[in-house]
């Protein structure tokens, strides 16, 4: 599980008679990983389609644009078409149903366009209506120059300054001055210089009749006639999607079939008599592989394995090999956060094992709450009735797991929507003076389960379980287990390093690069730890390694430079304390929510009432808002926050240590495709 699946270099090679069926029979058994022909052999030219390659790609563009003209998604199917139905409705699809589609779209797209210009039209002439003109009457004439527009002050002494002859209109609207200048053609220039000097700004005026009101109203009818057009073509397009939407897609996968088959040989080399296929397949399918690819081609073909040997100078050189992740079922979703960070080479270990095991439990670890972990299992458990592609799926099913560790963490912390609050409701509370004799003898953890299952702790006199969360003891235990925690993380990150280098071939990486690392992170915790408990043995023997590290850092890859890196190496355990904190700053929000609620919003409506038999219905209301409202926000924020901070505890305290150090890999895609919207 921690390695990717083992693959074999092959060559396929055959006549070019058989270049058909064998690309068939590639296509079915989605084994291949083709690796493309660059060129680079002279004997070999680059291959070409084959059958009807052109005819096919056509149809798939025309039938996108149909398509998009409905906005059709790549939704889960709602059923699956047989090739023969599909084949005999082809021809109508694209002809008959694609032309209405498309006609029916750019109606609608011209009404739009159509509305829009008598909207701009509209909006010009709004501010002519204060001015006491036709329309006709700004447009038409040979002799005289017309300006139209706002200005900012008078214009009729300067405009008369420099054409005694003139007619100017203006009326007030909006706070603006709209003014109409008209003038001898021949002084167009000069009113124009002094129009400029008042703030002018021009207005264009549509070529309409009568006046400004009418004209107005006259468009508007336009516009309500246009909108009355667009709503049954709309229908009609929504009726259009929901009676070929799963049929298009359908055709669209037979189609994208049918170019990706026809189309592959260009992937290929070939000569005029002969093809060759190279490419990667898992080691344990190349048997299957070969006795299948030499009945479908009659014995006319050689399917040829490389020696792992040649493989590995092919790596060398820097070619990838593809990877195949190999996780069960169960771990299978966490492959999708893998994948967010890189693919794994080939060489190197997939983590998806090791999110499975750690993500959940951090998760948890932080949000800690029976109530918040059962509302986000049932969340998840609606959103996977909804979402059903394989994306989002395997996103749900990672917080599906994740929220079961919520509830896990819960009943350790004794939480119900805060701690200690419904916890205490459900399974009785100690004696308030046992608490009080406990917390002044400093080993209050928490109230300890009182109850059918009596006091549960770690030693006589100090009860742990349920831990109140917000105790210092609780507080101080939390950091220990953060960091140690910490500890294993990411020594596991290092051993797996020290393993990738040494499949590399890189002993000095791996023996003076990862192990040192390795070496200061637990041992600089072994240190804390002795400090704390007083073990100067201990503190004294960590130190000595911790030296012994930095000298192998000295003598490694970097030289010295490689001491830089200690705070770094440092502060990457630091930095689990987020599972302490964030997981408090949630507990904190939650208990203030229920103090608001019970011992500030009730108490403070109801008149300073002490008693919760004395509140009022309208002050037990409005708290039970403001407890809703509160735990909600706090819901949200321990469904988002226990998930972001792993993760990048993952990517940059762990993933560092061992993984995609050289660039990440190629994910195995083998030549085929998996049905979804047709019958195998």
């Amino acid at each position: 599980m921690l390695r990717p699946v083992k693959m074999s270099r092959v060559v396929v090679a055959g006549s070019k008679n058989v270049i058909s069926p064998v690309v068939e029979k590639l296509h079915e058994l989605r084994l291949l990983h083709i690796v493309n022909y660059n060129g680079s052999q002279p004997q070999f030219e680059m291959g070409k389609p084959i059958g009807k390659a052109k005819e096919y790609s056509e149809d798939l563009i025309k039938l996108r644009s149909v398509t998009r003209y409905l906005e059709l998604n790549k939704k889960f199917p709602d059923k699956a078409y047989p090739e023969s139905q599909v084949l005999s409705e082809l021809d109508n699809l694209l002809n008959n149903v694609g032309a209405d589609v498309t006609a029916t779209y750019e109606r609608i797209v011209a009404i739009d366009a159509e509305v829009k210009s008598k909207q701009d039209q509209i909006k010009a002439l709004t501010p002519l209506a204060v001015l006491p003109l036709p329309l006709e009457a700004y447009y038409g004439y040979d002799s005289l120059a017309t300006f139209v527009g706002t200005a900012t002050t008078s214009v009729d002494a300067d405009v008369a300054r420099v054409s005694p002859v003139n007619e100017i209109y203006s009326g007030s609207a909006k706070n603006a001055t709209f003014v109409a200048v008209f003038v001898p053609a021949e002084k167009a220039g000069e009113v124009s210089s002094v129009l400029s000097e008042h703030g002018f700004s021009e207005t264009s005026v549509p070529r309409l009749e009568g006046n400004v009101d009418s004209a107005i109203a006259t468009l508007g009818g336009s516009i309500k006639s246009l909108e009355g057009e667009k709503v049954p073509l709309q229908k009609k397009l929504a009726d259009m999607k929901k009676q070929y939407e799963d049929l298009m897609l359908a055709t669209d996968e037979y189609l994208s079939m049918q170019t990706q088959k026809t189309e592959v040989p260009l992937r290929f080399a070939e000569t005029a008599n002969a093809f060759v296929i190279d490419g990667y397949v898992p080691a344990d399918q190349f048997s299957r592989l070969k006795s299948e690819l030499e009945s479908a081609a009659g014995g006319r073909l050689e399917v040829s394995l490389i020696a792992d040997k040649e493989t590995d100078e092919l790596v060398e050189k820097g070619e990838d090999v593809p990877t195949q992740m190999d996780n069960p079922s169960l771990v299978k979703p966490y492959e999708l956060i893998t994948r967010m960070f890189a693919i794994p080479e080939y060489k190197e270990f997939d983590p998806s094992l090791l999110i499975f095991v750690f993500f959940p439990i951090m998760f948890g670890m932080i949000l800690g709450d029976i109530g918040y972990g059962v509302m986000s299992l049932l969340t998840m458990v609606l959103l996977k009735k909804k979402f059903k592609t394989p994306g989002w799926q395997q996103l749900i099913n990672v917080v599906l797991i994740s929220s079961v560790w919520a509830i896990i963490f819960g009943i350790f912390f004794g939480e119900i929507f805060g701690p200690l609050g419904l916890w205490g409701k459900v399974m009785g509370q100690l004696p308030e003076h046992e608490l009080e004799a406990v917390k002044v003898a400093g080993l209050y953890f928490g109230e300890g389960v009182f109850g059918s299952l009596g006091r549960i702790g770690f030693w006589p006199g100090i009860d742990i379980f349920p831990m109140d969360r917000l105790a210092s003891n609780a507080v101080l235990l939390l950091i220990g287990t953060s960091v140690i925690i910490g500890i294993i993380h990411c020594s596991v990150g290092s051993i797996l390093g020290i393993k990738t280098e040494l499949a590399y071939g890189e002993k000095k990486h791996a023996y003076f690069e990862r192990l040192p690392v390795m070496l200061v992170q637990v041992f600089f915790g072994l240190l804390v730890l002795g400090l704390v408990i007083g073990q100067m043995m201990l503190v004294i023997a960590s130190a000595i390694v911790i030296l012994v590290a930095m000298v192998m850092l000295v003598m490694g890859p970097e030289g010295p430079m490689g001491l830089a890196h200690m705070p770094f190496y440092v502060s990457n355990l630091i930095s689990y304390l987020r599972l302490l904190a964030i997981g408090l700053a949630s507990v904190g929000l939650a208990f203030a929510a229920n103090q608001l609620a019970f011992y500030v919003v009730m108490p403070m409506l109801s008149g300073g009432a002490t008693d919760s038999a004395e509140f009022t219905i309208p002050a037990i209301i409005a708290g039970l808002v403001v407890l809703l409202a509160v735990h909600f926000i706090n819901f949200l924020l321990g469904i988002l926050s226990p998930f972001m901070h792993p993760l990048r505890l993952h990517y940059v305290e762990m993933f560092t240590k061992f993984y995609s150090n050289h660039g990440g890999g190629v994910e195995y895609s083998p030549f085929g495709h998996v049905r979804r919207f047709l019958k195998a």
